[in-house]
């Protein structure tokens, strides 16, 4: 059951380099590195929460939008 839960976690499938979709379809930057709770990007000082992360394919896609991010 815990190796279940390990590969429904959104952030064991992040990788550098991806893009970071924001919930208006702008992209808000790459992965530069993540941890456990947070992803961190290129283009910004502020981390992304893990709370923030709605799903992970070949982008990152989270639920703030654009403005949220840059105000």
């Amino acid at each position: 059951m815990t190796e279940t839960r390990l590969h429904d976690d959104p952030m064991s499938r992040v990788r550098q380099q991806m893009e970071v979709i924001t919930a208006d379809g702008r992209c808000a930057g790459h992965v530069s590195g993540c941890t456990a709770d947070e992803i961190f990007m290129n283009r910004s000082d502020q981390p992304i929460p893990k709370e923030w992360v709605r799903r992970v394919d070949r982008e990152v896609y989270i639920s703030k939008r654009w403005n949220d991010l840059t105000h």
